[in-house]
This record gives C-alpha cells, structure tokens and sequence, in this order.
C-alpha cells in the first residue's frame, strides 16, 4: 500500500523548496529523492524535512549530510 510523504527543505525552520505530496511504498523509498533534493540546494544550515500523511515529521536531515551520503541514499 502506497503511502503519501511531504518533502520540504527548511531555512531557519522557513521551508523555501516544498514539493507536493509523493506516493511512496514506504519511507525508506524516500531516501533516493532526499539525495535529490541535496544536490539542488546550495548553503550551509538548510535541512530536508519530510512528513507522512497526518504531518508528523519521518525524517529530518541537514544538507551536508544528506550530501555525503547520497550515493548510499540512492541505493
């Protein structure tokens, strides 16, 4: 069952990229957009928030992580 997930990336808690709302077979499936999102954004401090269907936070992960582990997150 396809479940939906909101990603968003946050700038001093202000979200300046936000995506409208992805089904997904799971969260771990998340990983591979979150990687996505990493590589467009440019900037210290900004982080990737993704929520599921009733707005509770799954994951939340600065850029630079996110960044450093991409090639593991697209796997």
């Amino acid at each position: 069952m396809m479940q939906r997930y909101q990603f968003e990336v946050l700038r001093d808690g202000a979200a300046i990229i936000a995506s409208h709302s992805v089904a997904l077979p799971n969260v771990k499936a998340a990983w591979s957009r979150i990687a996505h999102l990493a590589r467009m954004v440019d900037g210290a401090g900004h982080k990737i928030q993704v929520k599921d269907e009733s707005g509770g936070i799954v994951i939340l992960i600065g850029i630079a992580t996110a960044r450093r582990y991409a090639d593991a997150f697209a796997a």
